[in-house]
C-alpha cells in the first residue's frame, strides 16, 4: 500500500481579499475574542455583586465591573487589529473601543488601592490622575486625533501608532504600575495575605504586566501582546472575588444547572455559526469536483444526531452529573466530525484548516471528559492518573490553532484530509493512554457493572477506536476515515445514558417543547420549500438539497434548544408544584389510613382522634368540647371577616374534567390555609369555589384587621403569581375577589354529627357584600375595617356602594402597605418598624397617632 504524497500548507505573498485574510490571520486573533467574552461575562458576576454589597464594598464592585470590561475590550481590540486589513476600517475601531479600554488603568489602581486596606493613598491619587488622562485621551478621539494612519504590520496583525492625546495615557499606565502598585503591594502584603485569596494579588499583577506586554509592538517590536491573554488573570481575579458565591464548583456546574446552560449556549452558538456559515459562505463552486456524496453524508449525520443527543440527554436532568458529561461528550463527537465535512468540499483549504483547528480546540479535551464519563458511569471516583490526562488536554489546546496542528494535507479520492502535525500526535496519544486506562479498568470491575453501565463504557471504546483510525489516513495511509460514523457509537451512548438515570421531571417539560417545536418545524419546512427552487438554479438536485439540509437543519434543532429552555422553568414549576400537592395529599391519605387501622388501640386512636378534632375545631374551643361535651356560643365585639371568591369558575371549570378541577381547587386552598394560618386567622369553610376565614376569634385580639389585610395582600400576591405562570402556558386561569368586613358576631359549635365551627350576625353579610361587591382582583374593605387599619395601608375611597339587603355603603380598596411600613416595592411584606408596633398592638397597647394622615 504506497503512501499518498504531501501538501504543503504556505501563506501566499501580496495581498489578499479581506476574508482570505480573516482566515490567515484567524488564530493570532482568537485569544483576544475569548478574553473579550470573558471580560464581559465576569462583569455581568461583578455587576450582580455591585447590586447586593454594602455602602463599604460598592465602590470596589463598580470598579471591577469597569475593570473587567475594559481588559475585555482590550483584548477585542487587538482580535481586531490581527484580523481587520483595512486600515481606516482599523483606525475607526480602535478609535470607538478605546472609549472602554481607558478605564483599565485608573480601575485597576482603585482595586489595588483598595487591596491595600485603603491605606496607600497614593494609589488613590494616582488613580484620578489616570482618569485625567483617560478623559485627555477622549478629547482626542473625539476631535478625530486619536490613532494616526502610520502603523507597524506585524504577521500578528496591523498596529496603529498613538497620538500625544493617547501616549500619556499609555506612559502613566506602566509607570503607575512598577512605581505605585509594586511599592504598595511589597509594604502591605501581609494585609493582601490576610484578608484576601492570593488568587487576587497575583490576578492584578499578572493583569498589569501582561498590559505592559503590549508595549512592543505599539513601539514597533515584533514580539505578540501578551494583553491576548488577559482571560487568564481576569479568571484569577474572579476566583478571588467571588469564591465564597461559588467556592462549591459541583454546585455550580450542576446542582445549579451550570454546566446544562453553559452547553446549550455553545451548541447555540455552533448551530447559528453552521447555518450561516453555509449560507453565506458556500456558493455553487463550492460543490465543482467536490466529494461531498456520498462521502459527505455521514459526517453531517454525525453531527447532527450527536448535537440532537446532547439536548436531548442533558435537558433529561440538568441537575445530574452523569447527564451533563454525556451532553459534553457527545457534542466534543459533533465538533471532531463537523471539521470533516468542509474536507469534502470544493473551498479554500485555510478555511478548511482553520474550521479544524476551531474545532479541535474544544476536541482537545475530550479525553478528559470521557474519562470523567466512564467513571460516573461506573460510580468510581475519578482515577489518580485523570490529571494527566487533563494536563495534556490543556497542552493539546493551547497548540491546536498553531502551525503544529497540521502542516500539510493529502488529497484522497473520497476527501481531502489533514497530515497531522506534533499537536495531532499529542492528541493521539493522549486519546490512546486514556483508551487503555479506560479499558484496563473495565475489564477489572466488569463483573459488578450493569448492563447501562457497560454500555456506556462500550461506546467510549468504541468511539475512541474510530478516532485512533482516523490518525491512518492523516498520515498518508489511503484508507477512508471511519471517525466520521461518530453517530453509531453517539446513539449508544446517548440511549445508554438516558437507560442508566432517570428523567427529573414527570415528562410535562418534554411535551410541551416538542408540541411548542413542532410549530418551528412546520414554518422552518415551509421556508425550506419555498427556498429550494431558488437555489435550485444554481445548484443540481443533490447539491441543492445537501446546501439546503446545511441551512435547516441547525435552524431546526436551535429552533427546538430554545423553545426548549424557554419552556423549562415554566414546565419545571408546575410539575413541581403538582408534584408537592400529590405529595402533600398521598401523606395526608396515608395518616387517614393510619388513623383506621389504629381504631382497636385506644391510645393511638385517641391521640389521632384529637388530631383530627384540632383540625377541624380551633384548640380553645376543641379543649372545651372535649371537657364540658359541648361549647357555650360566644359574642366577639371586635372581629375581622374575610371572604374570597373566584369570578368565572363556573366557565373555566366546564373546560376541567372532575379530578383536575379538584387538583387545581385543592391546590389554591392549600396556600390560602397556609397564609391564614402565618397571620393569625382561623378557617371556618369554603362553599363551592368560595373561602370564608375570620380573625379575633376564638381568642379575642385588637390586631385581627390589620392581620385580615395582610393575609388578603398575600393571597392576591399568590394568585397574581399564578395567574402569570397560567398566561404563560397558556392555560386557562381564575381570579379572585376579595372583601373584609369587621364588627360584632357570635360563634360556636353547632350540630351533632360533623359539627363545625361557624360564626353569625350582621358581620358575615356585611363581610359577603364587601366580597360581592368588589372588583376581580382587588381587596373590598368596609368603613369599619378602614378605620383600623387606615393609618398601615394605602387605601382607595370608592364612594357608596349599594350592597345587597345592606343600602348604600361606604367601600374602600385596599392597595398595600404605606412605603413607611414595607419592606418591598410591592407594600406587601411588613419591614421591622410595622412589626413593633404591631406587637404592642397585639399586647394590648393602644396606639396615639401625632398626625392624622401619618405615612
Amino acid at each position: 500500500m504506497s503512501l499518498y504524497p504531501i501538501k504543503y500548507f504556505y501563506v501566499p505573498d501580496g495581498l489578499m481579499s479581506d476574508w482570505d485574510y480573516f482566515w490567515y490571520q484567524f488564530p493570532y486573533g482568537a485569544p483576544g475574542l475569548l478574553t473579550f467574552v470573558v471580560g464581559i461575562f465576569l462583569s455581568y458576576f461583578a455587576f450582580q455583586k455591585f447590586k447586593t454589597s454594602n455602602d463599604d464594598n460598592r465602590k470596589f464592585h463598580l470598579n471591577l465591573v469597569i475593570a473587567f470590561i475594559s481588559f475585555g475590550t482590550t483584548g477585542l481590540v487587538l482580535t481586531l487589529r490581527a484580523w481587520i486589513q483595512n486600515i481606516d476600517t482599523l483606525i475607526f475601531w480602535n478609535d470607538v473601543l478605546y472609549f472602554l479600554v481607558a478605564p483599565l488603568a485608573p480601575s485597576g489602581l482603585y482595586l489595588a488601592y483598595y487591596m491595600t486596606g485603603r491605606k496607600s493613598k497614593l494609589l488613590l491619587y494616582w488613580s484620578y490622575l489616570l482618569w485625567f488622562a483617560s478623559l485627555f485621551l477622549y478629547f482626542g478621539i473625539l476631535i478625530g486625533k486619536g490613532f494616526e494612519r502610520d502603523f507597524f504590520t506585524y504577521t500578528f496583525g496591523k498596529y496603529p501608532k498613538g497620538s500625544m492625546f493617547i501616549k500619556p495615557w499609555g506612559l502613566l499606565a506602566p509607570i503607575a504600575y512598577f512605581f505605585q502598585i509594586v511599592p504598595a503591594f511589597i509594604k502591605h502584603y501581609d494585609h493582601i495575605r490576610q484578608n484576601y485569596h492570593l488568587s487576587l494579588f497575583h490576578g492584578v499583577n499578572l493583569l498589569f504586566l501582561l498590559v505592559v506586554f503590549n508595549a512592543p509592538s505599539i513601539l514597533g517590536y515584533k514580539f505578540y501582546p501578551g494583553g491576548f491573554f488577559l482571560f487568564i488573570p481576569m479568571l484569577m481575579v474572579a476566583y478571588g472575588v467571588f469564591r465564597s458565591d461559588f467556592f462549591d464548583v459541583n454546585e455550580l456546574l450542576f446542582q445549579k444547572n451550570g454546566m446544562f446552560y453553559f452547553l446549550f449556549a455553545l451548541l447555540s452558538f455552533v448551530l447559528i455559526f453552521i447555518s450561516f456559515g453555509v449560507s453565506f459562505g458556500l456558493s455553487p463552486i463550492s460543490y465543482e469536483a467536490s466529494k461531498w456524496y456520498p462521502w459527505g453524508l455521514p459526517p453531517v449525520v454525525s453531527v447532527f444526531a450527536s448535537v440532537f443527543l446532547s439536548i436531548l440527554v442533558a435537558g433529561a436532568n440538568p441537575s445530574a452529573r452523569l447527564n451533563q458529561l454525556c451532553a459534553f461528550a457527545l457534542i466534543l463527537m459533533g465538533f471532531y466530525v463537523i471539521q470533516s465535512v468542509p474536507l469534502k468540499l470544493n473551498v479554500s483549504y485555510v478555511v478548511q484548516l482553520r474550521i479544524s483547528q476551531i474545532t479541535f480546540v474544544a476536541f482537545s479535551f475530550a479525553p478528559s471528559i470521557m474519562v470523567r464519563l466512564v467513571f460516573q458511569a461506573i460510580a468510581k471516583k475519578d482515577p489518580v492518573w485523570l490529571k494527566y490526562i487533563d494536563v495534556l488536554c490543556v497542552i493539546a489546546a493551547l497548540l491546536a490553532p498553531s502551525p503544529y496542528l497540521f502542516v500539510g494535507f493529502f488529497e484522497y479520492p473520497w476527501s481531502r484530509v489533514h497530515h497531522g502535525g506534533p499537536a495531532e500526535i499529542l492528541i493521539g496519544f493522549n486519546g490512546a493512554l486514556a483508551f487503555l486506562l479506560v479499558l484496563f479498568t473495565f475489564l477489572k470491575h466488569r463483573d459488578y457493572l450493569n448492563s447501562a453501565s457497560k454500555w456506556i463504557v462500550g461506546s467510549f471504546l468504541l468511539s475512541a477506536g474510530l478516532f485512533l483510525f482516523a490518525l491512518l489516513p492523516s498520515h498518508g495511509i489511503p484508507l477512508y476515515p471511519i471517525s466520521d460514523f461518530q453517530f453509531i457509537p453517539a446513539l449508544i451512548l446517548g440511549y445508554s445514558v438516558l437507560r442508566h438515570g432517570a428523567l427529573s421531571l414527570e415528562g410535562r417539560t418534554i411535551q410541551l417543547s416538542q408540541k411548542l417545536a413542532n410549530l418551528g418545524l412546520v414554518t422552518m419546512g415551509i421556508a425550506g420549500i419555498l427556498y429550494f427552487p431558488l437555489i435550485r438554479d444554481q445548484y443540481g438536485m443533490g447539491e441543492s438539497a445537501f446546501h439546503l439540509m446545511m441551512i435547516v437543519l441547525p435552524l431546526i434543532l436551535f429552533n427546538y434548544l430554545v423553545i426548549y429552555i424557554m419552556s423549562r422553568p415554566l414546565a419545571e414549576e408546575l410539575d413541581i408544584s403538582y408534584f408537592l400537592l400529590d405529595l402533600e395529599k398521598q401523606k395526608a391519605d396515608e395518616e387517614r389510613e393510619k388513623a383506621l387501622i389504629a381504631q382497636d388501640k385506644s391510645e393511638i386512636a385517641m391521640e389521632e382522634s384529637e388530631k383530627l378534632l384540632l383540625n377541624i375545631l380551633p384548640y380553645k374551643v376543641a379543649q372545651e368540647l372535649k371537657e364540658k361535651g359541648s361549647v357555650t356560643p360566644a359574642r366577639y365585639e371586635k372581629v375581622s371577616v374575610l371572604f374570597t371568591d373566584f369570578k368565572g369558575f363556573t366557565k373555566v371549570a366546564e373546560g376541567m374534567d372532575e379530578q383536575e378541577l379538584l387538583h387545581e381547587l385543592d391546590a389554591s386552598f392549600t396556600q390560602f390555609d397556609e397564609i391564614i394560618l402565618r397571620n393569625n386567622l382561623e378557617k371556618l369553610k369554603t362553599i363551592g369555589d368560595s373561602y370564608m376565614c375570620a380573625g379575633g376569634l376564638p381568642v379575642s385580639n385588637k390586631t385581627n384587621a390589620i392581620d385580615s389585610c395582610i393575609a388578603a395582600l398575600e393571597i392576591q400576591s399568590f394568585m397574581n403569581q399564578l395567574k402569570e405562570i397560567k398566561i404563560g402556558l397558556g392555560l386557562p386561569f381564575w381570579e379572585l375577589r376579595l372583601g373584609i368586613h369587621t364588627g360584632p358576631v357570635v360563634a360556636g359549635v353547632v350540630g351533632r354529627f360533623k359539627f363545625a365551627y361557624d360564626i353569625w350576625g350582621d358581620t358575615v353579610n356585611t363581610a359577603s357584600r364587601m366580597e360581592s361587591g368588589g372588583e376581580t382582583g382587588k381587596i373590598n374593605i368596609s368603613s369599619a375595617t378602614h378605620e383600623e387599619i387606615k393609618y398601615f395601608f394605602e387605601t382607595e375611597y370608592r364612594g357608596k356602594i349599594h350592597g345587597k339587603n345592606k343600602g348604600e355603603m361606604d367601600m374602600y380598596f385596599l392597595h398595600r402597605l404605606k412605603p413607611r411600613y414595607s419592606q418591598d416595592p410591592e407594600g406587601k411584606a411588613p419591614n421591622k418598624l410595622f412589626r413593633d408596633i404591631y406587637a404592642k398592638i397585639h399586647a394590648g397597647a393602644t396606639v396615639q397617632w401625632k398626625h392624622q394622615n401619618k405615612d
